[in-house]
């Protein structure tokens, strides 16, 4: 906000105009965008899920209808009396009766051409064949009655659709749906026989598949929650490269529950976002698992983005004409004021007619008052050397409040980077010591006494040593009688942290800084002295120059304005004189001592220098 304000009217009133086309545009366009990529994107699951419904349905009919053809011959008396026969010897009767049944069942099956073949077996264990392939087919078709009869008896229908099973014969290979239905006599409901029939699985195959779009993909799980089917032959010819998304389906299978209820929601896999549905079919207890990757949802966001942006582009433009144009209109009575200013003559009484300002009332008002400024001036010649020390202590606050900033940056991106990586008993110490900085700033301004000073300077450690366990050891050895010592706020902390940027930035351990004193005649010096990475002559050189010259700011390496040495020399001469100050001692690998040239305590207080020493806590 500062920083704004520095700014001209003319680029604030642009920036103020500008503003009021820019977030508008950006809020509405990014609501607009999101709400319809949202309607979109429901309106694409409401499709999925009827394409599930539709799939579930598709496949019930189809099976169902193939149980009624199994049912049908229970309804004939000769069935029934065959499946009630036991014949013992009498393979003529066994012979006829086989007859009988493939007749009977070749009619009946032209109700449904998806009938492969199909075994039944009596309550006596004689069996009746239908358009089996081979005799090796036979067989395996009555092992499987042993095994899965079993299995539906205990279901409430009674059948079982068992797992996809793969024929071949005759030279067809195909893949076929094994159906057990457990028979029962329709006048006294007990178990004549079991039936066990093949339906070819790639008519149903095939009605599944068409449903489907380029971007879905439907799985059946059967009753034992394997993957029986998949309409992208990827996902089980490849199993190891979609592990993770297969991994995740079969979770969302085993989820499903309720039959005939269609369950949705989303899989989050390798970074890739997927919507999923499905349900338990009725007829057969398979699962059906219907996803689709959100390809399509991310191009529809991609470019309802891009025409929005175009009209962002266009709303920007217009908006920087109406801005150039607003602001240039606002402040041209401005600029005319401030023409008339620059050429005013001193010997004329430096007054401004009111009437060059035309309508503006704002305008005249200013008028008026550089006009009374200027008759104030005119009397107040006299009162020039209090406005020159009034500017120099305003000069000194400036600085201070620079340095303030300064140091309270680096430490709130400390207990920034403290919060973000730990949640540890740290940070209160770290907010604690922040707290009293920022009390003691605001209430020391602009002398403090020494021993304020050097509690300062042991918060500033205490947060580096949080910062960095182990690295600093911070001695300070300051005799008693200096410490009601006045001398400008904030003296000591920036030498001590320019200390620690840049004398400790290559090493991790062993980082020693002291602060010592001792008397010269009517001169305390301040040493503070660190077994850092020394300074180069020649910078040496260079910063013993600048602290001579009149600038409060030094710029480090990457060019960024720094507050540093010269700062604190500056802030000496300024409170004590152009005689005291400091000066700075180093050898490059060896460590920096920077001696604080100040008035003695004696000259000042007239106390001794003989008391024991102090230490801050």
């Amino acid at each position: 906000m500062k920083k704004t304000h520095n700014l001209s009217y003319r680029t604030q009133i642009f920036i103020a105009s500008l503003s009021l086309v820019i977030f508008p545009s950006v809020v509405l366009g990014l609501f607009a965008v999101n709400d319809s990529t949202g309607r979109v994107i429901s309106e694409y699951s409401s499709s999925l899920t009827a394409i599930t419904s539709q799939a579930n349905l598709t496949l019930d009919t189809l099976l169902q209808d193939a149980t009624k053809v199994t049912n049908m011959p229970i309804l004939s008396e000769d069935i029934r009396r065959i499946m009630n026969t036991n014949y013992q010897n009498d393979y003529l009767s066994y012979a006829q009766d086989s007859t009988i049944f493939r007749d009977y069942f070749s009619q009946t099956n032209q109700l449904n051409s998806n009938l492969e073949s199909c075994i039944f077996e009596n309550r006596y264990g004689y069996t009746f064949e239908y358009n089996t392939v081979t005799a090796l087919h036979t067989k395996t078709m009555s092992e499987n009655i042993e095994k899965w009869a079993p299995i539906a008896r205990q279901l409430p229908n009674y059948t079982y659709f068992a797992p996809l099973q793969n024929i071949s014969g005759r030279g067809v290979d195909k893949t076929v749906l094994p159906m057990i239905k457990i028979l029962r006599d329709k006048n006294n409901y007990k178990e004549i026989g079991v039936c066990y029939c093949e339906i070819n699985f790639k008519p149903i195959e095939n009605i599944l598949v068409s449903a489907q779009g380029t971007e879905n993909i439907l799985l059946i799980y059967n009753a034992d929650n394997e993957l029986a089917f998949s309409s992208s032959p990827a996902l089980t010819q490849e199993p190891e490269e979609y592990a993770g998304l297969l991994t995740a389906l079969a979770d969302f299978n085993k989820s499903l529950t309720g039959k005939g209820t269609i369950m949705e929601g989303e899989l989050y896999v390798d970074h890739e976002r997927y919507r999923v549905n499905g349900c338990v079919n009725q007829t057969t207890n398979w699962h059906l698992v219907h996803f689709t990757d959100n390809h399509m949802a991310r191009q529809i966001y991609r470019d309802n983005l891009l025409n929005y942006f175009r009209i962002f582009m266009l709303c920007l433009v217009l908006g920087m004409f109406l801005a150039i144009l607003l602001s240039t209109n606002l402040t041209r009575s401005i600029f005319r004021l401030c023409r008339q200013i620059d050429s005013l003559n001193p010997e004329d009484g430096g007054r401004i007619d009111e009437q060059a300002c035309g309508s503006n009332q704002e305008l005249r008002k200013l008028v008026a008052s550089f006009n009374h400024l200027s008759l104030r001036l005119t009397t107040s010649i006299q009162q020039n050397y209090q406005l020159q020390i009034n500017e120099q202590k305003m000069r000194i606050q400036m600085l201070q409040f620079q340095i303030n900033h300064h140091f309270l940056y680096n430490t709130l991106n400390i207990i920034k980077s403290l919060a973000n990586i730990h949640n540890v008993p740290e940070i209160e110490t770290i907010s604690l010591c922040m707290s009293d900085l920022l009390r003691y700033n605001l209430e020391r301004f602009p002398v403090a006494l020494l021993k304020e000073e050097l509690q300062q300077v042991s918060r500033y450690m205490t947060i580096q040593n949080i910062r960095f366990p182990g690295k600093f050891t911070f001695d300070c050895n300051i005799p008693s009688s200096l410490l009601e010592m006045p001398l400008p706020v904030f003296l000591l902390q920036p030498l001590v942290e320019n200390s620690i940027e840049h004398g400790f930035s290559c090493r991790e351990t062993d980082c020693y800084i002291s602060i010592t004193s001792h008397l010269e005649g009517d001169r305390l010096h301040l040493l503070i002295a660190d077994n850092g990475n020394g300074i180069e002559p020649d910078r040496l050189l260079s910063l013993s120059r600048e602290c001579m010259e009149d600038a409060a700011y030094e710029k480090n390496d990457n060019g960024r304005r720094s507050i540093g040495i010269r700062n604190v020399c500056q802030r000496i001469r300024s409170y004590f004189g152009p005689s005291y100050g400091l000066t700075i001692e180093s050898m490059p690998g060896e460590g920096t001592i920077i001696d604080i040239v100040l008035p003695a305590p004696d000259t000042l207080t007239g106390t001794n220098n003989n008391a024991p020493f102090y230490e801050p806590s």
